[in-house]
C-alpha cells in the first residue's frame, strides 16, 4: 500500500504501527489506533455478539504518525474473522432529551465549606456530604442512526487485537460523509469533510513525478511491468527517507550496478539491485539469499552509502569510491573516481530524462 492523505495531510504507511495495505483488491483501514482517530471513527468489537460497531466522530488529530519508522512495508499477518455483523452509527440531525440523576456535591467542596469560619472564629455550620444535593439535568444528545452494512464479499481481517475493514464499504454505503480517491501512483486520498471531494486533494505533481520514475525504470529494463516498477520505486524512495539519502542517488546507483535486475551476480560475487557483496551483508545480519530480495538488498545499500556519506562528510565521490572499492582504499588515497562518475552520469542523465518529458524536478 502507498501513501496516505487524509483531509490534504500526507501520512507514509510505514510510520504507522498498523499499516493500510490491500486484499482482494479493497484497501483495509485499521479501526482502532491513531489512523482512527485521525479519520474520526471509534469502534467497538464485542466478540461474543460478533458484532463490530463504527461510530463516527469529529477527527481527534490531525495525521496519524510520529514521523519514526513502524512497520517498514512488512506484510501485515491477518486472519479472517467470518460471520461479523458491522453496524455503522452516524449523528442526525434529531436531538434526544436525556436527564442526568441528581447526586451530591463533591467532598472536596464540602471541605472546603468547612473552613470558612467567621469573624469571631467560631467554626461556621456545613452540610455533610450526603446533604448536598444536585439536582436533575436535562440536556440534548445528537440521535444516531444505525446502519447495517454488508461487506459483500469482502470479510473484516484481524491481527491480534487490530481488526481491519475494507474502507470502500463505508463509501459505497454513503456513510460519515466520507469520499475516496485512489492514484496508482501517489497512494490513497481520504476525504471526510461531506463538503469537499477525496478527488480535491490530489497531487498530481507528485502523480506525475513517480510516474516519470515508473517509466524510467521501464525504460532501462523492460522486463518490469508497470506494477512492479510502482513498488521498485516506493522502496526507493522509502528507504531513501530512512535513511536521509537522495533516492535518484540509489537509483542511479541500482541503474549502474544491475540494470534494476534483482537476481543479478556479479563477476565478484555480488548480488541483487545493489550489487552487495555477501560478506559486507553478512556484518549486518543479512545472508546471501535474502540480498536476492529487492527491498532488503536496497535497504542495506542505501544504509551502506549512508554510512560512507556521514564517513567523508557529504562527499558524495569518496562515499561512491568506498562503496565501491572499499573505504581503506580511500582511506588510503589509493582509489579511482571513475565508478563515482559514472552514479553522477546517470543520475544526471536520469533528471534530464525527467524533465525533458515533463516529469518534473520532485516534490
Amino acid at each position: 500500500m502507498k501513501n496516505i492523505y487524509i483531509d490534504g495531510t500526507q501520512i507514509f504507511n510505514y510510520e504507522l504501527n498498523n499499516p493500510l495495505f490491500t486484499y482482494k483488491g479493497a484497501t483495509y483501514v485499521p479501526v482502532n489506533g491513531s489512523l482512527s482517530r485521525a479519520l474520526g471513527i471509534q469502534a467497538d468489537m464485542d466478540w461474543e455478539s460478533r458484532t463490530l460497531k463504527l461510530v463516527k466522530t469529529e477527527p481527534a488529530q490531525k495525521g496519524a504518525s510520529d514521523g519514526k519508522l513502524q512497520s517498514n512495508l512488512q506484510d501485515v499477518n491477518c486472519e479472517i474473522a467470518s460471520d461479523i455483523t458491522v453496524i455503522a452509527y452516524e449523528p442526525t440531525n434529531q436531538k434526544v432529551a436525556v436527564t442526568t440523576e441528581g447526586g451530591v456535591e463533591t467532598q472536596a467542596k464540602a471541605d472546603a465549606a468547612a473552613e470558612d469560619t467567621d469573624v469571631a472564629g467560631a467554626e461556621a455550620d456545613v452540610e455533610t456530604e450526603a446533604d448536598v444535593v444536585q439536582p436533575e439535568e436535562e440536556i440534548t444528545l445528537p440521535e444516531l442512526q444505525a446502519t447495517k452494512l454488508s461487506l459483500g464479499e469482502l470479510p473484516l481481517l484481524v491481527e491480534g487485537t487490530t481488526v481491519y475493514f475494507p474502507i470502500k464499504v463505508i463509501t459505497q454505503h454513503h456513510l460519515f460523509g466520507w469520499s475516496l480517491y485512489y492514484d496508482d501512483y501517489s497512494g490513497l486520498y481520504i476525504s471526510t469533510d461531506p463538503g469537499k471531494e477525496a478527488r480535491e486533494y490530489f497531487n498530481e505533481p507528485q502523480s506525475r513525478y513517480i510516474r516519470g520514475l515508473v517509466n524510467y525504470i521501464r525504460k532501462c529494463n523492460s522486463s518490469y511491468s508497470v506494477a512492479q516498477a510502482q513498488d521498485l520505486v516506493a522502496i526507493f524512495q522509502h528507504e531513501a527517507r530512512i535513511y536521509g539519502v537522495d533516492h535518484t542517488l540509489l537509483i542511479a546507483m541500482a541503474q549502474k550496478e544491475s540494470t534494476f535486475n534483482a537476481s543479478a551476480r556479479g563477476s565478484s560475487g555480488s548480488l541483487g539491485i545493489m550489487q552487495i557483496l555477501p560478506s559486507t551483508a553478512k556484518g549486518y545480519g543479512v545472508s546471501a539469499s535474502q540480498l536476492l530480495d529487492p527491498h532488503t538488498n536496497i535497504q542495506l545499500g542505501a544504509k551502506y552509502i549512508k554510512e560512507r556519506l556521514d564517513m567523508y562528510d557529504g562527499n558524495v565521490t569518496k562515499a561512491l569510491s568506498a562503496y565501491n572499492q572499499g573505504a581503506g582504499a580511500v582511506n588510503r588515497g589509493n582509489y579511482t573516481t571513475r565508478y563515482a562518475g559514472r552514479i553522477s552520469s546517470a543520475q544526471s542523465d536520469m533528471k534530464e530524462y525527467m524533465s525533458e518529458n515533463g516529469y518534473g524536478k520532485g516534490y
